[in-house]
């Protein structure tokens, strides 16, 4: 796996490369570290930003390059240089891709990239949220959360909820839980999508459990993650076909940016191998 680490000079954000070298250490991932160096900004703040890039990632024989420029035209032909599998990165990065969308459609590079943005890390991933799409046939997301979780020999919870509002017979959380070897073993296309995605986190020895909610996905997502002590989020793109900065900005996506406090890693279509 190729990872690009964006950071800026102006100041050291330690959590992107802090990720970067957990999941390189797990991977054997080649590192690479862009630095980025504003307009208007001074080369030397770079160097200096660079140099303890060096210190952190010591043993792991990262790239660590610099360039000057607006994040989203250095970041945009970065990766369009090299065939890239993840972008890691800070999770404030989110508004300013919003300030500037209008004026210039950063990290434009079909939605082949997953994205990983860092907030309130922590030195291990030992568990993951996996939030399952049920798409059809699809089961990429599935098959790359667990080949990931895999690597960083994490747990994990597979999380679906029902969009809509919640039924009585799923008022309360305990009897949704309770209902969920039974709504396996049903016929339903969900629950058949739902058995295959179990066997993939089987087929690689992950320790896993998988929940089933009924409401507002974002509701359920956020308050999943304030029930129990995850590590990690892994979510899906809404919108694969439109690009990288489509996949970065719906709604859901950004919501969930913004509402849980926690790293977040948007699967994109390329393999996270």
């Amino acid at each position: 796996m190729k990872i690009l680490i964006y950071i800026e000079s102006e100041k050291y954000n330690h959590p992107p490369v802090m990720m970067g070298k957990i999941i390189a250490q797990a991977t054997k991932a080649e590192l690479n570290v862009l630095v980025g160096v504003p307009k208007d900004g001074h080369p030397e703040n770079g160097e200096a930003v660079a140099d303890q890039v060096k210190i952190d990632l010591d043993g792991l024989s990262p790239r660590v390059f610099i360039k000057q420029g607006s994040p989203g035209d250095i970041i945009k032909q970065e990766l369009l240089q090299k065939d890239y599998q993840l972008l890691i990165t800070n999770a404030d990065r989110i508004s300013r891709f919003n300030k500037a969308i209008d004026v210039d459609p950063t990290l434009i590079k079909q939605s082949i990239i997953s994205l990983l943005l860092t907030q309130n890390t922590k030195p291990k991933l030992d568990k993951i949220l996996l939030c399952s799409g049920c798409k059809e046939d699809d089961f990429s997301l599935i098959t790359q959360g667990a080949r990931f979780a895999h690597d960083l020999g994490a747990s994990v919870t597979l999380l679906h909820v029902f969009p809509g509002p919640v039924p009585t017979m799923y008022t309360g959380l305990d009897q949704i839980d309770e209902t969920v070897e039974e709504i396996l073993q049903t016929g339903t296309p969900f629950a058949q999508h739902l058995r295959h995605a179990v066997e993939i986190l089987e087929e690689m020895e992950i320790d896993s459990e998988v929940k089933i909610r009924r409401g507002i996905p974002l509701e359920e997502i956020i308050r999943e993650t304030q029930l129990e002590n995850y590590d990690l989020v892994i979510i899906g793109s809404s919108k694969a076909h439109e690009g990288l900065i489509e996949m970065i900005m719906g709604n859901l996506t950004v919501k969930i940016i913004d509402m849980v406090e926690l790293p977040v890693l948007i699967i994109g279509t390329r393999v996270l191998a």
